[in-house]
C-alpha cells in the first residue's frame, strides 16, 4: 500500500497541493480551537480564583502533576510519528491505537496504587482520592491519540476545533456547576477529568475511524525510531517537574502562586501559538525535500506568531500590577512579580514552539529529544538551587534558563532552513521595534496616572499602547503582509 491508502473513507497522505490555502485555513480554525478553551478556561480560572485558596489550587496543581507524571510515560510520541512519516497504512493506526491505550490502563493502575503513599509523604489525605480520580483522563486522552494524528495529518482542523470547543464547553459546565454547588477544590478536578473525556469522543467521531483488532509488529516497528524519541521528548516536556519539586520544597501556598502564574501563561500560550503549532507541524511535515517553500512557510510563520505574541506578553507585563488584583482578586497580588517573569518566558515559547516544530517535522526527533532532556537536567538543578532564595528568584533563574538554553536551537533552525543567523533573526526585528515602542507608551501612561484609579489606568495604558503598536506595524510592515497575502493565494 501506499500514502494514499484510505481508512475509514479518510486518506492518509500528507497534503500536496493547495497547502498554503488549508495551512491558513488551518490557522483560522485552529485559532477558533485555541480560543474558545482560552476563553473558557479563563471563566473557570477566574472563578475558581475567587472561591478556592492558593493553598486549594496548589493540592489539586500537585495532583494533577502526579497525574501528568503518568500521561508523560505513555507512549504518546508515536502520534507524533503518525502525523510525520510520509507514508502509513491502516495497520500503523491499529497498531499505535492499541499500544497507547494498553500502556494507559496499566499506567493508570499504577497510580492507584501510589496515591496512598504519594498522600502519606505529602500529608494531605485528600491526596488518596484526587489523584487516581484525576489520572483517570490518562486512559481518555492515550485513546484519543491516534484519531487526533489523523486529524492533524490531513489538516482537518475544522473538526479539530469543533472537537476542542465541545470539550471546553463541556468541561466548562461541569466547574462552574460543582463550583456553584460548593463542592470546592473537587469542581476544579473534575473539569480536568470531564476535557478529557469529551475530547476523546470529540476525537473519534471527528475522525471517523475506529480501530481494527490487530496489532502488527511491524507496522510498530515502522514507527519505532520516531516514536520512541519522540516518546523521550514527551515525557521530558509533560512530566512538569517544575511544579513537582516546587510543591516539595515550597508547599501547596508557594506551588499555588507558582501554578497561578504558570496557567495564565499556558491560557495565553495555547491561545496564541496552540493553532500555529498545530498546523506548522503539519504543514512542515509536508514540505520534506522542497527547502525553498519550507524557508519561505517558517519564516513567515515566525512573523506572524512574533507580531501577536509579543505585544501580549509585553503588555500583559506592563499591566499585571493593576489586572491581577481587579481581575482575581487582592489575595493574588502576591502573584504579579511572578506572572511578569512568566511573560519573559511566554515571549522565547511563541518563538521555541515553532522552532520544535520545524526541527521535529524533518525527522530530528533524536536531535531534539537530546536537546530536551538536557534543558529538563538544567531545570532540576536550578529548582534545588534557588528555591531557598524564594518564589520570585526561582521563577526568574528558570526565565534565565530557558534565555540561555534558547541559544542552540537557533543553530539547528538556521542549519535546516539553509539560512544565515542574520537572516533568521531579522524576522524578529520590525515586532521587537513595535514592541519597544509600545512598551515605552505605556509606560508614559502609568507614570503621568499613577495616582488614578487602577480600572481607568489600565483602560488607558493598553488603548495607548495598542495603538501605538498598531501604528508602528502598518507603518513598517506593509511589505511583510504582502508577502504574507501572496503566499495565501498560492495554489501550492
Amino acid at each position: 500500500m501506499t500514502a494514499t491508502t484510505e481508512a475509514g473513507g479518510k486518506r492518509l497522505d500528507h497534503l500536496k497541493s493547495g497547502r498554503a490555502s488549508a495551512a491558513i485555513k488551518g490557522t483560522m480554525w485552529s485559532l477558533v480551537s485555541s480560543l474558545a478553551p482560552a476563553l473558557l478556561g479563563f471563566l473557570v480560572f477566574l472563578a475558581t480564583s475567587r472561591v478556592l485558596t492558593p493553598a486549594e489550587f496548589g493540592i489539586v496543581a500537585f495532583a494533577a502533576s502526579i497525574a501528568t507524571v503518568g500521561l508523560a510515560v505513555a507512549p504518546a510520541g508515536f502520534r507524533e510519528a503518525l502525523i510525520q512519516r510520509t507514508d502509513i497504512e491502516p495497520k500503523h493506526l491499529d497498531t499505535v491505537f492499541w499500544l497507547c491505550v494498553g500502556a494507559a490502563v496499566a499506567i493508570f493502575g499504577a497510580l492507584c496504587v501510589a496515591a496512598p503513599f504519594v498522600a502519606s509523604s505529602s500529608g494531605d489525605p485528600l491526596l488518596v482520592a484526587l489523584v487516581p480520580f484525576i489520572s483517570a483522563r490518562v486512559i481518555f486522552d492515550m485513546a484519543a491519540a491516534v484519531p487526533n494524528a489523523l486529524l492533524v495529518r490531513t489538516m482537518s482542523f475544522r473538526m479539530l476545533a469543533l472537537r476542542t470547543t465541545a470539550a471546553s464547553v463541556f468541561a466548562a459546565v461541569v466547574c462552574l456547576g460543582l463550583l456553584w454547588a460548593g463542592f470546592g477544590l473537587w469542581a476544579l478536578a473534575a473539569s480536568q477529568l470531564a476535557g478529557s473525556v469529551t475530547t476523546c469522543i470529540g476525537a473519534l467521531i471527528a475522525a471517523r475511524w475506529r480501530p481494527g483488532f490487530r496489532f502488527d509488529l511491524r507496522a510498530l516497528g515502522d514507527l519505532k525510531a520516531f516514536g520512541l524519541f519522540s516518546t523521550g521528548n514527551h515525557f521530558i516536556t509533560t512530566i512538569s517537574v517544575d511544579q513537582l519539586l516546587i510543591g516539595a520544597l515550597l508547599g501547596p501556598a508557594g506551588l499555588g502562586i507558582y501554578g497561578f502564574a504558570r496557567r495564565i501563561f499556558q491560557i495565553l500560550t495555547d491561545l496564541l501559538s496552540g493553532a500555529l503549532n498545530l498546523v506548522s507541524y503539519s504543514l512542515l511535515s509536508s514540505m520534506q525535500g522542497e527547502k525553498t517553500k519550507l524557508r519561505e512557510a517558517y519564516l513567515l510563520g515566525t512573523f506572524a506568531s512574533s507580531v501577536v505574541a509579543f505585544p501580549v506578553f509585553v503588555g500583559l507585563a506592563l499591566v499585571a500590577g493593576d489586572l491581577i488584583p481587579l481581575a482575581f482578586g487582592d489575595h493574588w497580588i502576591e502573584a504579579v512579580p511572578v506572572v511578569q517573569a512568566f511573560c519573559a518566558l511566554g515571549v522565547l515559547t511563541a518563538v521555541g514552539i515553532l522552532q520544535a516544530s520545524l526541527i521535529r517535522s524533518q525527522g530530528q526527533a533524536d536531535l531534539w529529544f537530546y536537546y530536551v532532556l538536557s534543558k529538563q537536567a538544567v531545570t532540576v538543578l536550578y529548582v534545588f538551587l534557588f528555591a531557598g532564595w524564594g518564589l520570585l528568584p526561582l521563577t526568574v533563574s528558570l526565565v534565565v534558563l530557558n534565555a540561555l538554553m534558547w541559544m542552540p536551537t537557533l543553530h539547528m533552525v538556521v542549519r535546516l532552513l539553509g539560512i544565515s543567523l542574520l537572516s533568521y533573526l531579522g524576522s524578529f526585528a520590525l515586532p521587537v521595534l513595535a514592541t519597544a515602542v509600545m512598551w515605552g507608551a505605556g509606560w508614559l501612561v502609568q507614570r503621568e496616572m499613577g495616582e488614578a484609579e487602577p480600572l481607568l489606568r489600565l483602560v488607558a495604558t493598553v488603548g495607548v499602547a495598542a495603538v501605538s503598536y498598531g501604528a508602528v506595524i502598518v507603518v513598517l510592515g506593509r511589505e511583510r503582509v504582502q508577502r504574507m497575502v501572496g503566499f495565501v493565494r498560492r495554489k501550492r
